[in-house]
């Protein structure tokens, strides 16, 4: 999904930070990683805005999907409590 583009069918979304350099203000945008491009290329050309930071966003998982912690690391379980031994 991108912000500026609309409806895009382009994979994976890309957070892009930006500061405007009179204010000091941050904006953030959403954008897919080809537009991410074009857009950071905008923003050099720009004395508006200059990137703060640009990075791409982890997809939800599906919830039929595996997750990280599926097989890949073991459980463990606490064994259960000892009761005490009580003489009466």
């Amino acid at each position: 999904m991108c912000d500026q583009f609309g409806d895009c069918s382009n994979d994976g979304t890309c957070q892009l930070v930006l500061r405007n350099r009179a204010t000091g203000m941050e904006l953030v945008e959403h954008h897919c990683k080809a537009h991410l491009v074009l857009r950071i290329w905008e923003i050099e050309r720009d004395d508006v805005f200059e990137v703060v930071d640009a990075r791409p966003l982890d997809r939800s998982l599906d919830p039929n999907e595996a997750t990280d912690t599926d097989a890949t690391e073991p459980t463990t379980v606490d064994p259960p409590l000892e009761q005490p031994d009580i003489d009466e």
